[in-house]
């Protein structure tokens, strides 16, 4: 399963013209062509002995072009053997729209199965598009001793914090929380919690 810092960080936008009136792209097209490998005059057709090589001469190739009729950027995007996936917000959380509970929007990663909630949830402190300089904090699901679903939250991340919550450090963690709703809750508090720092002794 992939980590929500995944889904959400790590992707770079494709940029518009400076100062285009509407930056959506107007047209997407897919195209599947075969590609032929060039290789030295008189050199013999690839031959790996290694079990699945698929280094021939011809290969899959797979474009991807985007048009903004506004700007007039063009995009062309190509690969050798791309993996295409066409799924749905609802399975991968990315594309959803936060849900507000009080002064935090949540974010939500891919459900724990098709038709079920998801795990974990980025949190920010406006509905702007999450990134990594609006991340504000976390909130994870796991099962404790006795099986139950329990929730916990980490606020403001610090490379420094004292609280490590997926792939982030946190300033602030709470306890175990009963429900998606006490977790979120949790945030109204954190700028009462006092901050504690992780302290790695000199030898």
């Amino acid at each position: 399963m992939d980590l929500i810092t995944d889904t959400y960080f790590g992707w770079d936008p494709l940029t518009h013209t400076v100062g285009c009136p509407s930056p959506v792209w107007d047209t997407v097209e897919i195209r599947r062509t075969a590609g032929v490998r060039l290789r030295p005059t008189g050199a013999d057709e690839h031959a790996c002995s290694t079990a699945g090589c698929e280094h021939g001469d011809v290969f899959g190739r797979v474009q991807l072009r985007l048009l903004c009729r506004d700007c007039g950027t063009v995009y062309t995007v190509s690969g050798e053997s791309l993996t295409e996936v066409c799924t749905h917000t609802s399975l991968t959380g990315w594309g959803q729209p936060p849900v507000q509970y009080g002064d935090v929007w949540l974010w939500p990663g891919r459900p724990t199965a098709p038709g079920h909630d998801p795990h974990q949830y980025l949190v920010t402190r406006q509905a702007a598009a999450v990134s990594p300089a609006t991340l504000y904090g976390i909130v994870t699901a796991y099962r404790d001793a006795s099986g139950t679903r329990r929730w916990i939250a980490g606020a403001e991340p610090d490379d420094n914090g004292a609280h490590q919550i997926s792939t982030f450090r946190w300033r602030h963690a709470s306890n175990a929380l009963n429900d998606l709703a006490a977790a979120a809750t949790w945030f109204s508090t954190v700028g009462t919690l006092p901050v504690r720092r992780v302290e790695v002794p000199f030898s």
